[in-house]
């Protein structure tokens, strides 16, 4: 009798054929059924449940993607933001979370925002203890661990934060209902921005350089205050 499209004896076959050797190994060792191999390579239907819970269709689609290789949204999660609390871990091992981390650390990296790293990255490539969210950014830039893409994106936010302070009667509400006034309303919104100290240094001297310009070019008296004043009346004979 001819094999058909549905016989895990069929299914096993043109799995080895066509040369899914990652599904294949999967079926052999009762990972996945040959069904779900079938399925996913669009080679069948499968029949509608009738009636039957969803957890039992995640539970095979986390099969499947472990058979071939691929990380499911809670793993990928665990690699950004850590492990969950309440759920504990995604991965068997240190071992496995590290390979996971190799596998889409690409990806990762490319979808995060520039001066942010997902967990893993500290976990596996950072040389110390993870900074805190408010201080990430600077703490990358000052360990000159940012692109050069992300160093000009950065610069230029912080640059116009700087300029925002920079006003002569600059306050600020510290959240707490107490008003900020001058160098320390200042100093807030630089530690708010997360801007590196090292700028703030560069960006004030250049900024009391123009002012003393401006104040130097206030002081030189006009052409008009320095011309001798007009005579009046009439010249002798």
């Amino acid at each position: 009798m001819a094999l058909h499209g549905t016989s895990k004896q069929y299914i096993v076959e043109r799995l080895e054929r066509e040369g899914h050797t990652a599904l294949l190994e999967a079926v052999r060792n009762g990972q996945i059924t040959a069904l779900t191999a079938a399925a996913s390579l669009g080679w069948v239907q499968r029949p509608p449940p009738m009636g039957g819970s969803t957890h039992q269709a995640h539970r095979r689609d986390f099969r499947l993607r472990k058979a071939r290789g691929e990380l499911g949204p809670g793993e990928k999660m665990e690699l950004i933001y850590g492990p969950s609390p309440a759920m504990g871990s995604c991965f068997a091992s240190r071992e496995a979370l590290r390979a996971a981390w190799t596998a889409v650390r690409d990806e990762l990296l490319g979808r995060a925002n520039p001066g942010r790293r997902p967990a893993a990255f500290y976990e596996f490539e950072f040389d110390g203890l993870r900074p805190q969210y408010g201080e990430e950014r600077s703490t990358l830039w000052r360990m000159n661990l940012l692109s050069a893409e992300e160093k000009v994106a950065l610069e230029t936010e912080w640059k116009a934060a700087f300029a925002e302070a920079q006003a002569p009667d600059f306050t600020l509400n510290d959240g707490s209902g107490e008003l900020l006034t001058g160098d320390c309303a200042r100093a807030e919104h630089y530690r708010h921005h997360d801007i590196p100290y090292k700028l703030i240094r560069r960006w004030e001297a250049v900024a009391r350089r123009k002012r003393k310009k401006v104040a130097e070019v206030a002081e030189v008296p006009s052409e008009a205050e320095n011309a001798p004043a007009a005579r009046t009346g009439v010249a002798p004979l």
